[in-house]
């Protein structure tokens, strides 16, 4: 008997059980401390909705994941579609999806799963770079099992596709509890304590609520048949996701959903429908079906590359409709199995009703830059104009050059000194924003200066002073002063549009007022 000792004492047969009895307790032992590993590795961790999204499919029966980045979560509501149309349906996503973690989280979600379609977020191969994006990498690895194979071949895959410089802690990201050591703050927090064990409760299935909104333009001429290349890696990883799906006989739909697109962010998707489409699965850019979802840009959105909770639901409304119309998905909303998603969508529809009306107060407050910037134009005094200017939805771009008219009233001064004027010196550049000086070139005498201006601060800006001249450039768009003199521009940060244009002039009293 191997492992254990015997003798034999007259007609007696003794078995020592000496050396299996530390191996297995020496087993216990390892056990014991690979399992306290474990739990502080998930108890230092963070608790963000990301993680939430990656261990909370398990708690889950269904029928479509939804796999992607901030692409997923802000666009598709799970439950809406299940209100809608009675399929079970999940966002197993989390911000800035690195192209290599779509395969990884199709094999975590295989492990309790068993879904009659994955929907693809194809952003993350439009936005693959070879230059390594931690967070994007951590929001993922760090959320998913330790022990999770497919969180090692993840990482594996990873480091082996991106450029990895000498300051890379590459061990940290097997071993993540050597970055997260320090949150000695989860020690008291209940929301780590709850997660101890790498499990949780995704309310929404995966759906997040942005109460944000930011005015768009419906991107133009974006549309071509020109097929960029993509970089080798990108390409590598995409064909061997569809192998595998292939392999593993799963059915994948890759989507691109409505944001502000160009023309070159166009080019490579037309490639990668190529891709997709020759290896046997459908490929949906949704960007050219702007009318038939009833996109807004006006409205719909909060920043250029995501929608806010009104763009979502038309979204969701075009995509559900094409997923009955293309694959067979089944209803469960009359099986009493799903009643907990009968009760889940009415707790969304009720959150849904007070995001709404927060989301709609921000996009009347905004639109109401407008309002003030038609009384800005009428305006008669400096002082009266300033107070409308000074507003936070704007940036006051201020030239200066030649002899200022210095007015007569002292509050009129007094505006002109805190814009850092005086009477000896009225040349300059200025660049202001809620009455805070964000830039003065009365330090270094520079005769330009060069920014970027609006809410994503994605409007360049140059302003300059030339030959008594000030010239301001915004976006396209080009100031020139008609004479010497103050020239000041009010730009509207939100419509990211010039508010207004004019000259300080002082009349025959000593007041000053604008000219236009």
């Amino acid at each position: 008997m191997k492992g254990m000792a015997m003798k034999k004492r007259g007609n007696t047969l003794t078995i020592n059980l000496e050396r299996p009895v530390k191996l297995i307790s020496f087993g216990v032992f390892a056990f014991m401390i690979l399992h306290v590993f474990c739990s502080a590795t998930y108890l230092f961790r963070n608790t963000s909705y990301d993680r939430l999204h990656v261990i909370g499919i398990e708690n889950e029966t269904l029928d479509m994941v939804y796999v992607g980045g901030s692409a997923a979560f802000v666009y598709w509501q799970p439950l809406k579609a299940w209100n809608d149309c009675g399929f079970t349906s999940y966002s197993y996503a989390t911000n800035s999806l690195q192209a290599e973690q779509v395969k990884a989280y199709i094999k975590e979600a295989l492990k309790t799963q068993s879904p009659r379609l994955f929907v693809i977020d194809a952003r993350a191969f439009q936005y693959y770079s070879d230059q390594p994006s931690e967070s994007g990498l951590r929001n993922g690895s760090d959320s998913m099992d330790f022990w999770s194979q497919a969180r090692f071949q993840l990482l594996n895959e990873y480091f082996d596709h991106r450029v990895i410089t000498e300051e890379t802690d590459v061990l940290s990201y097997y071993l993540d509890i050597a970055k997260y050591h320090t949150n000695t703050g989860n020690l008291a927090s209940s929301a780590a304590w709850n997660l101890r064990n790498n499990d949780g409760v995704s309310v929404n299935k995966g759906w997040e609520w942005v109460d944000a909104y930011g005015y768009l333009e419906e991107p133009a001429d974006f549309q071509t048949e020109v097929r960029a290349e993509l970089l080798e890696h990108n390409e590598e990883i995409l064909t061997d996701l569809l192998s595998f799906a292939h392999k593993e006989e799963v059915e994948l739909l890759f989507v691109v959903c409505p944001y502000w697109i160009t023309r070159e962010e166009q080019e490579k998707y037309n490639t990668i429908g190529d891709l997709v489409e020759r290896s046997g699965f459908r490929f949906l850019n949704t960007n050219e079906f702007y009318r038939e979802m009833g996109i807004d840009f006006t409205t719909d959105f909060y920043n250029k590359n995501h929608v806010n909770l009104f763009g979502a639901a038309k979204y969701t409304e075009f995509l559900q409709s094409y997923l009955q119309q293309h694959y067979d998905l089944p209803d469960h909303r009359s099986d009493g199995a799903y009643a907990s998603w009968h009760q889940d969508y009415e707790r969304f529809r009720q959150e849904e009703a007070i995001h709404s009306e927060t989301v709609q107060g921000i996009l009347y407050d905004v639109a109401h830059g407008k309002e003030i910037a038609a009384q800005m134009q009428q305006a008669q005094t400096l002082s009266e104009w300033e107070n409308l200017a000074s507003d936070p939805r704007f940036t006051l771009l201020i030239a200066a050059a030649g002899q200022i008219e210095w007015p007569q009233s002292i509050a009129d001064q007094q505006l002109l000194n805190a814009w850092g004027f005086t009477p000896e010196n009225t040349t300059g550049i200025r660049v202001i924003k809620n009455r805070e000086m964000l830039y003065t070139n009365s330090g270094d005498g520079a005769l330009a200066w060069e920014g970027r201006l609006g809410i994503w601060e994605d409007t360049p800006c140059r302003i300059s002073l030339e030959e008594e001249l000030g010239v301001m450039e915004i976006g396209e768009a080009v100031q020139t002063a008609k004479e010497p003199g103050l020239q000041v521009l009010v730009f509207d940060n939100n419509y990211r549009q010039i508010a207004d244009v004019a000259l300080l002039r002082c009349d025959e009293t000593g007041a000053a007022h604008l000219q236009r």
